[in-house]
């Protein structure tokens, strides 16, 4: 009976150490390597779990791919809230136009990643009813070029195709004040299809 309790405590020891030393290396991934618990939470499915990683990897390095990490996550979670926050500190980034390039250079698409990210946050303010701020800031966005999808686009369209025609109508206002004669041909014509689609 007694070595049966001696093995018996044994194995409960040995049980107790090996749940302590997981613990702490899940705590040490935690704190030390948040990136690494960026792409574990990521793959189970744990988003939000994953942008806080993402950040927190972000705050340690510095690394412009985290907070694009974090920022293209709570996209896709249509978290309106991290977008706004992470996409703002991701077009903060010095670092950010060398990773659009290498976004661009990865994925083709109209209008390019900057435009994308752009018009990302810009939509984030607006469907958390921040219209106001999110026309100004589309509009801060496009000075002597109007790219393809660009975020005065992103929300021209997106309160036309809610009926919000109070804010189509202030940026359909804000396109006319624009001064077009800068723009490329290119940029002048999808200007041009656009004010088009405002006006019906």
């Amino acid at each position: 009976m007694r070595v049966d309790k001696v093995i018996l405590r044994a194995a409960i020891s040995t049980l107790a150490a090996i749940v302590a030393l997981l613990a702490a290396m899940l705590l040490a991934l935690c704190f030390i390597f948040p990136s690494t618990m960026m792409r574990i939470t990521y793959d189970m499915g744990m988003d939000g779990a994953s942008i806080r990683y993402a950040r927190r990897a972000y705050d340690y390095t510095d690394d412009v791919y985290f907070i694009a990490f974090a920022t293209e996550v709570a996209i896709g979670l249509e978290d309106y809230a991290q977008i706004e926050t992470c996409g703002e500190e991701l077009i903060a980034d010095e670092k950010f136009s060398t990773h659009c390039d290498k976004q661009n250079a990865a994925i083709e698409s109209e209008g390019g990643y900057e435009q994308y990210v752009f018009g990302q946050i810009c939509l984030a303010k607006y469907r958390q009813g921040e219209k106001t701020e999110s026309i100004e800031k589309a509009f801060a966005l496009v000075d002597s070029s109007f790219p393809k999808n660009n975020a005065v686009a992103a929300v021209l369209l997106t309160a036309l195709s809610a009926g919000d025609n109070e804010t189509a109508d202030a940026v359909k206002e804000k396109m006319n004040e624009m001064n077009v004669s800068a723009f490329s041909a290119s940029d002048k014509e999808y200007y041009d299809a656009l004010l088009a689609l405002a006006n019906g």
